[in-house]
């Protein structure tokens, strides 16, 4: 068996770093149809959700990236569900608070939702965000990692700084004012 150089065992860390930082922005960007569809599909109009430039919510990258990691060992649907159903909703409303006194408004309302708490949570998202999470553990997330595999390492390391400085770069302008 071949020993393992310290370059090696360094650079494992960065490719799973760059690829997670690749599959935040996914989850993030998913996270940005979704709310843009579920805008169109309740108000018909276009909403311009997030605080980024870039159509990404953060919100969705850490809660992706979170339920990934929560779910790397356990996979079976009725649990990932139920404990992704109960994080998601933990997640949703304690982001609520900051974001609203950030931003100076809650972007999202549940309050004509069934089963709403100060329309910052409702049951209908909650189920929904577990029926996501779902996709996104058995589908997503393996696939992702599928990707990442066949990849050359180069382009992999290529795709995830470019990917994280269009992402760095985007939050710097917005925390500038711009």
């Amino acid at each position: 068996m071949r020993q393992q150089t310290s370059r090696e065992g360094a650079v494992r860390p960065l490719l799973a770093f760059f690829r997670y930082v690749i599959e935040f922005v996914l989850c993030g960007f998913c996270g940005w149809l979704y709310e843009e569809g579920l805008e169109l599909a309740v108000n018909h109009a276009y909403a311009d959700r997030g605080l980024l430039h870039l159509p990404v919510l953060p919100i969705y990258g850490f809660g992706g990236l979170l339920l990934v990691w929560l779910f790397r060992k356990h996979k079976h649907p009725v649990f990932v569900f139920l404990v992704s159903t109960l994080v998601t909703t933990v997640l949703e409303l304690a982001a609520s608070y900051p974001i609203e006194r950030f931003v100076g408004y809650l972007p999202w309302d549940y309050s004509t939702w069934f089963c709403n708490f100060e329309g910052r949570i409702s049951l209908p998202s909650s189920l929904l965000f577990g029926g996501l999470a779902l996709l996104l553990v058995n589908v997503v997330d393996p696939a992702c990692d599928a990707l990442a595999r066949r990849l050359p390492k180069a382009a992999l390391y290529a795709i995830g700084a470019v990917v994280l400085a269009v992402l760095v770069g985007d939050l710097g302008v917005v925390l500038l004012g711009g």
